[in-house]
């Protein structure tokens, strides 16, 4: 059963001047007009950064504040019709802190999710001793059961945190910044628990952390000055043009080792006040160029790449880095049309890098174009790491042979990114 966000502004402000009110709250407000949906059994983050109004909406949604225009919905219902022990047995929240002023046996912390379903005064039930039991099982924290709430470490408090949560057998668990304060396991360990959950349980999560999203969720929410910048499944929103435009850095994309998925490494942009951005292009392939792209991209320069083929290791590096790339499909030779564009790219580039790779019939014009600049003025540039371990004299004539060896003779020759980076930035 999703829940459904339409139109949502709100505002602390609950006085405004005729002039904000004028403007439907939108100068002043922190959330001004918010449209997304939560879909059914999924982990959805809710990412952006601090003082975006991630907190608010959540706090909106679960029915603490009152939306000043719009309209929350739980499976098509609207919650502004609904009373707060009906919204109790709907949703659950985990907020970032707990406000405990007894010592609660952890057991009893856990019982007091049961109490949108008790009358005055009315005793726990063994359906809810099994419920409250399970609960604790579920987030394992079973082990805790008779020690005091205030003892637990930031990790365990979290778990049982949840469990109460759960005890509320809730069709929505919202949380906020569940990873907050923990160390890395007890952070992966929460997050695992979240999806486990959602097989069962339609979860909503303020993330802090974009790789914790990007592992974890299936959908994520991107926020930012109280609109919503993007909505859908993790791998789509969570992309370098989206990263650069919200939270102003820039971003690699890398895989995680055990399950794939993607993860981020983020620099900060450079200042392009005091200096020019340089234009190199990069002609590499055979997935041999991707320190030498990641390194560039990330210390500033406009990186164009290609040609390469859309099956190569580098492709892929420039299409998750925002690198402009020329391609051509998989296996095939290289079309009039990719050469040209490939040409223009170099003509407007500072400077061509070549990087050594195997050569064949199908990519011998990389080799030459790179050529055809050794004598133009412009700065060219081979990293060769070790040419001996290639293969590059399988063409007719030799040309490959005799081009690589005007390359290291004329050309400004490297063996890594890190010597390329600091001839370039000189």
């Amino acid at each position: 059963m999703p829940i459904e966000v339409k139109n949502v502004a709100f505002s602390y402000n609950r006085n405004p001047s005729k002039r904000d009110a004028d403007l439907g709250l939108k100068e002043n407000a922190v959330l001004k007009d918010m449209t997304f949906t939560c879909r059914d059994n999924r982990v959805t983050g809710i990412v952006g950064p601090n003082g975006c109004g991630k907190t608010t909406i959540l706090k909106v949604i679960a029915g603490f504040y009152k939306a000043q225009s719009g309209t929350i919905s739980y499976d098509g219902k609207n919650t502004g019709n609904m009373h707060a022990a009906e919204l109790a047995r709907l949703r659950a929240v985990v907020e970032q802190t707990v406000y405990t002023p007894f010592a609660f046996p952890v057991y009893d912390y856990v019982m007091l999710g049961r109490t949108p379903y008790h009358g005055n005064f009315s005793a726990d039930t063994e359906e809810d001793n099994e419920i409250v039991l399970n609960a604790m099982k579920d987030t394992n924290v079973l082990q805790f059961k008779d020690r005091k709430i205030n003892e637990l470490s930031g990790g365990e408090l979290q778990r049982v945190m949840i469990a109460r949560s759960l005890a509320q057998e809730p069709k929505y668990l919202m949380l906020d910044e569940p990873t907050s304060h923990l160390d890395i396991r007890q952070q992966l360990e929460v997050m695992k628990l979240l999806r486990t959950i959602s097989s069962d349980t339609t979860v909503m999560c303020i993330i802090h952390e974009i790789n914790q999203a990007a592992a974890y969720c299936d959908d994520v929410v991107m926020t930012a000055g109280g609109y919503v910048v993007g909505e859908g499944k993790a791998e789509d929103i969570l992309n370098y043009d989206n990263l650069n435009e919200v939270f102003g850095v820039l971003s690699i994309q890398t895989n995680q080792p055990e399950s794939g998925k993607k993860q981020f490494l983020f620099s900060l942009q450079p200042d392009t006040h005091t200096e020019r951005i340089k234009h190199v292009h990069v002609i590499s392939g055979e997935g041999r160029g991707g320190r030498i792209l990641l390194t560039l991209k990330h210390a500033g320069f406009r990186v164009t790449a290609g040609i390469l083929s859309r099956n190569d290791g580098d492709y892929l590096v420039c299409r998750s880095a925002g690198i402009e790339t020329v391609s051509v499909p998989s296996f095939s030779m290289y079309s009039d049309e990719a050469i040209m564009e490939q040409k223009k790219l170099c003509d407007e580039a500072d400077a061509v890098v070549l990087v050594a790779t195997d050569v064949g019939s199908c990519n011998l014009g990389n080799l030459e174009t790179a050529y055809s600049y050794l004598n133009s003025g412009k700065v060219v540039c081979f990293v060769d790491h070790n040419l001996k371990e290639y293969k590059y004299d399988n063409t007719a004539d030799k040309r490959a042979t005799r081009i690589y060896d005007e390359m290291l003779k004329g050309a400004k020759a490297f063996s890594s990114a890190d010597e390329l980076l600091t001839e370039l930035m000189n």
